[in-house]
């Protein structure tokens, strides 16, 4: 073939054909690939919250063909079900008599591309059999994040379904900056697919260059931070001009925005200029709470991050990333390091009826999150598993496909030992996990 192609290349060449020419002609003369088979599963559950809020289901059976979920039937049903000439040996038959089946978790707030190729493929890895079917990446590095998020939908790659920023928006020296802390880094001017810039201007052309690259939402870092080595404080970094740029050059371009804010006075400046989400909102006030629901602002928590990095102040492990002096200083005067600290903003958006969505941020899984939510915020179980779901949807903006077990949505599918409406933590034993109609996770199975 690649004898074939040079020579078609040569000819070209010689005879003056149109690059398209010499397309048409490869393609004529190459192989016909053979449409595969379909794929045909069904599971039978023992329970089935088809659609979060709703009455479960009691001995039900999900039909999936490939990628999508073809019917849900009553009772435990076979191949005959299927019909068309579909016989027992070309479906699989998954058991899940004594389980909790749902649809998907959706994980809003992940990290799975930071850090290096190797780093990115563990993460997804770990997302996905923690039950994560589908994650909003919050940003990372573009080159390693947009290949990652395509080779996983080609089926190539173990990992959920991703919606990826890119490199997060990002004043110069501001924490999404990851030269911080590095003397040597900060001499040099950032990487061309960097999200660092200064001024409206440049702001908006660095955030359409984050869509040219194939950012599927925006992230934007709105306040400082707490684990990047600086000492900024933790509110308000962009101008108000320059938040305004960058939301109004998304939205032109059909794409939503995530604002990672800590601050009070950082929250409101955001959810002013019009972003979709605020992130983590640590200082949230009633005041920004009651902005957010003026707004529609949706509120994604992520408890499992100042819970993991408080722990690692605290009482450090081998093995642990290593804390720098800057982000112990915040992170001992966050409102988490207080009595029952954690959880804080989540009490102040529920009464003020802000919308809760669930992300997890570097570590943990979306059962992990909804068991702080609950447990530490003061949400109920089944506000919890509507958020990770049909909320989350919402929010990414894929709700046609996702969020729910019906026909013609995409097999996302889990199954918990146990009954997390009852309890929320039986969300944190994952039994089962299909991802676009591609099986991880099953009793007796194991991906090596």
């Amino acid at each position: 073939m690649k004898t074939k192609t040079i020579a078609l290349a040569v000819a070209a060449a010689l005879l003056g054909v149109s690059g398209q020419a010499l397309a048409q002609a490869d393609s004529v003369l190459a192989p016909k690939a053979e449409k595969a088979p379909d794929r045909w599963t069904i599971i039978h559950a023992g329970t089935l919250m088809a659609e979060a809020g709703k009455p479960v289901a009691k001995d039900a059976s999900i039909i999936v063909k490939n990628d999508r979920i073809e019917a849900v039937r009553p009772g435990f049903v076979g191949a005959e079900a299927i019909g068309n000439g579909v016989t027992a040996a070309n479906v699989a038959i998954v058991e899940l008599r004594d389980k909790f089946v749902m649809a998907g978790l959706i994980d809003a707030h992940v990290h799975v591309g930071a850090g290096d190729l190797t780093a990115a493929l563990r993460n997804a890895r770990e997302k996905v059999m923690g039950g994560a079917t589908i994650v909003r990446d919050a940003g990372g590095t573009p080159e390693i994040i947009f290949p990652l998020r395509d080779a996983i939908n080609k089926g190539l790659v173990v990992g959920p379904r991703i919606l990826a920023s890119g490199a997060p928006i990002t004043t110069t020296g501001g924490h999404g900056d990851f030269r911080n802390g590095n003397f040597q880094a900060s001499l040099q001017p950032p990487a061309f697919s960097s999200g660092v810039c200064d001024g409206d201007g440049e702001c908006a052309k660095v955030t359409r260059r984050q869509i040219q690259l194939g950012a599927d939402q925006i992230k934007i870092i709105d306040t400082a931070g707490v684990v990047d080595d600086s000492y900024t404080g933790l509110d308000q970094q962009f101008t108000d001009a320059e938040l305004h740029a960058i939301v109004d050059a998304a939205h032109l371009m059909k794409r939503k925005v995530m604002a990672h804010a800590i601050g009070a006075e950082g929250i409101k400046a955001a959810v002013r200029a019009g972003v979709d989400s605020i992130e983590h909102g640590n200082y949230l006030d009633d005041e920004g709470a009651k902005l957010m629901k003026a707004h529609g602002t949706y509120l994604v928590p992520t408890l499992e991050a100042p819970t993991d990095v408080l722990r690692r102040v605290r009482n450090p492990k081998p093995g642990d990333r290593p804390i720098s002096e800057n982000t112990r200083m915040k992170v001992l005067g966050m409102p988490e390091a207080q009595p029952d600290g954690i959880g804080r903003q989540v009490k102040v958006a529920l009464r003020n009826g802000v919308t809760l969505a669930v992300g997890t941020d570097f570590g943990g899984t979306p059962g992990d999150e909804m068991v702080l939510m609950v447990r530490q915020g003061g949400m109920s179980s089944a506000a919890a598993l509507r958020a990770v779901t049909l909320t989350n949807a919402e929010l990414l903006g894929i709700s046609a496909k996702a969020g729910t077990i019906e026909p013609g949505k995409s097999a996302d599918i889990v199954a918990f030992d146990g009954n997390p409406i009852d309890q929320i933590e039986a969300s944190t034993r994952v039994v089962y996990v299909m991802s676009q109609g591609h099986q991880f996770k099953a009793p007796g199975f194991q991906l090596p």
